[in-house]
C-alpha cells in the first residue's frame, strides 16, 4: 500500500496502525475492489486451539466508504458485517473501490489473541483481519504503521526503535530478517492469500533476538518480556540440533525443511506456559524463571519443559500444519471442525517432543524417563480415562477438553497425554514385531504420512491410521489401534516398556492414604476444587465448592491436612466439618488406599539380552 488512496484490483490491502497503545487499540483498514456487494467476516477460532473464541467481541466501529462515499454497514451475525453498496457504482458500471475501517481491542497476552501496550505489539490475524466473503484466495498486502510518540508516552513507545518478528515475506523483496519499526515508520509484508495472512503472527517491540541455521534454513528467536540477562545464545545452540533432528526425521535423504525461514516468538511472563503452531513460526509463552541466564552454567529447573514446548511446536510444522485431518482441509473457521484424530496430531507430537530432545542429548535418560513417568501419572490419576476414549476426547475437544470444570478429571482424558502414550505403545509394538525381518518404528509411519499427506496436502481420513501403519510397516495393528483409541481399556504400558528392558512402578510419596479430592487452602479452610469419582470424598458426600474447616477436633490447615494423610490408615474414619455456601455440614470420611502420585521407569534388574534398543536411545 504505497499511499492511502491505493486500490489494487484482485488484491486485499490491509493496514494496521498502532495509534493508541494506552487504550490497547489497533486501528485496521482494508481496501479492495468489489463488483456489486460485500460481506466481511472474521474467524471464530484459530487453528491449533479448538475452542470458539468469539474474536469479533473485540471489534469496534466498523465503517466503510465505497467510491469515496460513506455506506451503511449492517452486522448480520456475531462475525459478519454486510456493506450496503447500492447506488455506489459509477455511471459506467465500473468496479467499486471499497475502504473499510475498524478498531480492535487487544489486551490478551496469550498465544491465541492480540496484545498492545506502550512496550510492544502482538497479534494473530484471526483477531484483526476481516475478510470479504469470496475473496479469501486473493493475494494480500499488509502494512503496519506506528505513529510518532508524544512526550507523555512510555519511553519505549515514544522514541525507541522496535524490532519486528514475522514469518511473512517482506513486500519490498528484502530477505527474511528481524525488521525495524521506527516511531512514525512502517513495515510491509505480503501473503499469497488470506489463509496465509492469518497463519503468521506479528510481534514488535524492544525484543531480545537470536539466530541460528538448521540444515541451511535461517531460524530466528525473538523474546519479549525476558530479564536483561537472558542467555538467548544458549537457547539457539540448544535448539539447533533439535530442529535438525526433526527435519531429518521427515526428510532423511534430503534434509529439506518445508519452509524457507522459521520464527520462534516468545512472551516471557511471571507465570505462563503454552504455544501455538503456525506454518513457519510459533508463538510461545513461558515463565521467565524457566529461561537460562548469561554467566549461569546450570539451567533453571523448568528449562527442560521450555525446550519440550519449543520441540512440540516445531514438530507441528509437519504434524498438523501440513499433515492434518481431512476435516481440516480446508479449515472452516466460522464454526467447529470435528475430528477424532487429535490423538494423532497432538498426541503423537507430544510423544516426539521430548523423544527428540533425548535423541539429541538435550535430555539425559533419567530426565526423559522422569518426563515419561509424569505423562503416565497424568493419565492414570483421572477416572475420566475409564469413561472417555481418546478418540472421543479428540471429537469433544470443543466442548469438554477446552471447557474443563470441576468434574473434568471424572469425565475426560487428554488426547495430548494419552495420545502420547498410544504413540509409545504403537512404537513398541512395531519395533518388537519387525525386529527380525525389516526393522521398523513409528518414525517410518510418520515419514509415510508425510509423503502421502504432508507433501500432497491431502487430509488424513478418520479411519486412515491403520492403513498408514500397515503400509509403512507391513503390520496389521487395526485391532490394537481400535482398543487403544476407541475403548477405555488400559494401555499395555508395562508390556511395552518391558520390550526395551524397563519396568514401571508406582510411587506414593509420603501419603499413607487418599481422601480422593483436590483442595486449595485459604484463610477460611480447605476449598474443595475437585472430587474424584469412586474416591473417599465422593463416598462421604463431599462436593466441589465445599470449604472444609475441621478434621476430628482439629482445625483443618495445610499442615494438619498433610500430617493427617501421613499417619492415617486405609479403612480408618475421620469426621470432617465444612460449609456448603452458608450451611454447616458433617462428613464421615473413610480413608482409602493411597493413589500413586508418580510412576518410575527404570531398567529391569535382570535385563533380557533380547531387549530392544529403546526409542529414546535410537539416534538413527
Amino acid at each position: 500500500m504505497k499511499d492511502a488512496a491505493h486500490f489494487a484490483p484482485g488484491q486485499l490491502n490491509y493496514c494496521v496502525e498502532i495509534n493508541d497503545p494506552q487504550g490497547h487499540y489497533f486501528d485496521v483498514s482494508l481496501r479492495f475492489v468489489a463488483q456489486n456487494a460485500a460481506v466481511l467476516r472474521l474467524p471464530t477460532w484459530i487453528p491449533g486451539s479448538y475452542l470458539i473464541r468469539e474474536f469479533s467481541k473485540n471489534v469496534l466501529e466498523v465503517t466503510a466508504r465505497a467510491n469515496g462515499m460513506a455506506c451503511q454497514v449492517v452486522k448480520r451475525r456475531k462475525d459478519e458485517w454486510a456493506l450496503n453498496l447500492t447506488g455506489r457504482t459509477s455511471s459506467a458500471g465500473e468496479p467499486i473501490q471499497v475502504e473499510c475501517h475498524w478498531r480492535v481491542y487487544a489486551w490478551d497476552l496469550s498465544v491465541r489473541g492480540a496484545h498492545l501496550d506502550e512496550s510492544h505489539a502482538f497479534f494473530n490475524g484471526t483477531s484483526l483481519f476481516l475478510v470479504p466473503e469470496g475473496m479469501e484466495e486473493l493475494p494480500v498486502h499488509l502494512q503496519v504503521k506506528r505513529r510518532h510518540g508524544r512526550a507523555t508516552d512510555h519511553q519505549s513507545f515514544g522514541s525507541a526503535d522496535w524490532q519486528v518478528a514475522c514469518g511473512l515475506d517482506r513486500a519490498d523483496g528484502e530477505p527474511a530478517s528481524i525488521g525495524l519499526l521506527k516511531a512514525g515508520g512502517d513495515i510491509s509484508f505480503k501473503a499469497d492469500h488470506y489463509d496465509a495472512l492469518i497463519d503468521h503472527p506479528f510481534e514488535a517491540g524492544q525484543l531480545q533476538t537470536g539466530f541460528f541455521e538448521a540444515r541451511g534454513v535461517p531460524h530466528y528467536f525473538a523474546v519479549y518480556g525476558a530479564d536483561e540477562d537472558l542467555d538467548i545464545a544458549r537457547i539457539c545452540r540448544d535448539l539447533k540440533p533439535v530442529c535438525e533432528a526433526q527435519i531429518d526425521l521427515f526428510e532423511p535423504e534430503t534434509g529439506k525443511a518445508p519452509f524457507e525461514h522459521y520464527w520462534f516468538m516468545l512472551h516471557a511472563t511471571d507465570n505462563g506456559y503454552g504455544g501455538l503452531e503456525h506454518r513457519n513460526s510459533t508463538a510461545l509463552v513461558c515463565s521467565r524463571a524457566d529461561l537460562p541466564q548469561v554467566g549461569v552454567p546450570k539451567a533453571p529447573e523448568g528449562y527442560d519443559t521450555f525446550m519440550g514446548l519449543c520441540s512440540h511446536e516445531y514438530f507441528h510444522n509437519w504434524n498438523v500444519k501440513r499433515m492434518k485431518p481431512a476435516a481440516f482441509v480446508p479449515y472452516r473457521l466460522e464454526a467447529e471442525s470435528y475430528t477424532r484424530l487429535l490423538w494423532v496430531f497432538e498426541g503423537f507430537t507430544s510423544y516426539y517432543d521430548d523423544l527428540i530432545l533425548a535423541r539429541v542429548g538435550q535430555l539425559d535418560e533419567k530426565a526423559y524417563l522422569k518426563a515419561l513417568g509424569k505423562t503416565i501419572a497424568q493419565v492414570y490419576k483421572g477416572p475420566g480415562r475409564l469413561v472417555q476414549t481418546v478418540a472421543e476426547s479428540s471429537f469433544e475437544a470443543w466442548t469438554k477438553y477446552y471447557r474443563q470444570d470441576e468434574n473434568a478429571p471424572n469425565a475426560i482424558v487428554s488426547y495430548y497425554t494419552k495420545g502420547a502414550l498410544v504413540a509409545f505403545c504403537l512404537d513398541a509394538l512395531i519395533r518388537e514385531r519387525t525386529q527380525h525381518d525389516s526393522p521398523k518404528s513409528l518414525d517410518d509411519v510418520m515419514r509415510l504420512m508425510w509423503r502421502k499427506h504432508g507433501l500432497t496436502g491431502e487430509g488424513v481420513p478418520e479411519a486412515g491410521m491403520a492403513n498408514l501403519i500397515e503400509a509403512a510397516t507391513g503390520l496389521d495393528l487395526s485391532d490394537e489401534l481400535r482398543r487403544f483409541t476407541q475403548t477405555t481399556e488400559e494401555l499395555p504400558l508395562h508390556d511395552c516398556l518391558s520390550v526395551f528392558g524397563y519396568t514401571l512402578k508406582p510411587e506414593y510419596e509420603q501419603d499413607a492414604v487418599s481422601m480422593g479430592l483436590v483442595g486449595q487452602f485459604t484463610e477460611q479452610g480447605c476449598k474443595v476444587k475437585q472430587v474424584y469419582n469412586g474416591g473417599a470424598a465422593h463416598s462421604a458426600g463431599v462436593s466441589a465448592g465445599d470449604v472444609l474447616v475441621a478434621a476430628g477436633d482439629r482445625k483443618l490447615t495445610e499442615t494438619t491436612y498433610k500430617r493427617l494423610l501421613a499417619r492415617a490408615k486405609p479403612g480408618e474414619q475421620v469426621e470432617l466439618l465444612g460449609f456448603r455456601a452458608e450451611r454447616l455440614l458433617k462428613f464421615k470420611l473413610t480413608f482409602a488406599e493411597p493413589q500413586a502420585k508418580s510412576w518410575t521407569i527404570s531398567e529391569a534388574d535382570h535385563r533380557d539380552q533380547q531387549s530392544l534398543l529403546a526409542p529414546w536411545k535410537d539416534h538413527a
